[in-house]
Formats: structure tokens, C-alpha cells, sequence
């Protein structure tokens, strides 16, 4: 229990909640400009796996709480539904992140595609059965393509997250480690996340 106790007050103390508070407006100004523009991706978990790569996975899971119930109440109630994929790519991503993958730009991108298809399994069920494969999102056009050739909605919206979140996540892992690449090493190991990457 104190052990449990410890790792979360590592995680979530004075000095990361303002960290996971960034991560939290990152995803939203990022996701919502993207949107916006109508791109085919999203790029709204970015501040997720920034913070779980710098601060850890549960601090990642924190963020893409955060921003979904933030976008969720000021402007759609879809995103709430898709806290369980915010949860899988914070955890994910922490993970990862101590294994050393965002130290170089050839292995962040396939751990991207690796997220990616994990996003993809557990999102397609919640935009299938909660909102009929349609959220308003630049990739909606792939799920009406593949209904258009005869998929059910489950497969529709699978095949499109199969098509899109592989992509999404690896431009987003590429993203974070180019940020990472950025940020003075000094600065870095002082974040308990960094410090065991």
C-alpha cells in the first residue's frame, strides 16, 4: 500500500499538476485545430504521451482525462465517451516511453503504430454502438466509405480506426520525440517520468 502511495504522489504532486494541466491544454488546442480544418487525423492525445513520457503513465492517464471531460462539458459530449482511450494511450505511452522508444525517431514510430491499433480496438466500439460511427470528426468520411461498400458499422468504424489511428499516433509519437529532442536534457532528468526513460 505505501509503495502504491508513493508512485502516485511521484506522479501527481505540486510540481507535476501543472505538467499534466499543459499536457491537458495541448491536447485540446491541438485536437480542436485539427478538427477545425477538418484534417483526417487527430492529434489530440500529444499532450498525453508528452506527459506520460516525462512525468509517467498514470500522469499521461490524468491528462487525457482531464482534456476529454473539459471537452466534453464546453463542447461535445462525445469525447467524455472516449475517456477509456485516453486511459490506454497514457498508460501506453508511459510504458513505452521507459522502455526508451522517444530516444530515437525510427523506434517512436512503430510504438505509434503500436498505440495506434490499440486506440483503434477500443475506440471502435464506443463510436459504433454510442454514436453510430459518426463524432463529427475529420475521419468520419472512412466510415461512411466503408459502409458505402457494404461493412456493418462495427466494421466500418474498425476498418477506419485500423486506417487512421496507426497513422495519427505515429505522427504524434514523432511529434512528442521531436519536442523531446528539444527540451534541455537538464530540464528533463529533473521530471520523475524522464528520469528512468
Amino acid at each position: 500500500m505505501a509503495d502504491s502511495i508513493s508512485w502516485f504522489e511521484k506522479e501527481v504532486n505540486a510540481t507535476t499538476i501543472p505538467l499534466i494541466a499543459f499536457g491537458a491544454a495541448l491536447n485540446i488546442v491541438v485536437g480542436q485545430a485539427v478538427q477545425l480544418i477538418k484534417l483526417p487525423l487527430y492529434l489530440d492525445s500529444i499532450g498525453t504521451i508528452l506527459i506520460a513520457c516525462v512525468v509517467g503513465p498514470l500522469a499521461g492517464m490524468l491528462t487525457g482525462t482531464f482534456a476529454n471531460l473539459t471537452l466534453g462539458f464546453f463542447f461535445n459530449y462525445a469525447f467524455i465517451f472516449f475517456i477509456p482511450v485516453t486511459l490506454v494511450i497514457g498508460a501506453f505511452s508511459g510504458f513505452v516511453a521507459r522502455a526508451g522508444v522517444f530516444k530515437r525517431w525510427y523506434t517512436a514510430i512503430p510504438a505509434g503504430i503500436l498505440q495506434g491499433g490499440l486506440a483503434a480496438v477500443v475506440s471502435a466500439p464506443i463510436a459504433a454502438f454510442m454514436f453510430g460511427g459518426v463524432t463529427m470528426g475529420g475521419t468520419d468520411f472512412l466510415v461512411l466509405y466503408f459502409r458505402a461498400i457494404g461493412k456493418s458499422i462495427v466494421q466500418s468504424v474498425f476498418f477506419q480506426g485500423l486506417a487512421a489511428d496507426p497513422v495519427d499516433k505515429a505522427v504524434s509519437y514523432l511529434i512528442v520525440y521531436f519536442l523531446l529532442s528539444r527540451i534541455p536534457r537538464s530540464i528533463l532528468l529533473r521530471l520523475p517520468g524522464y528520469a528512468n526513460t
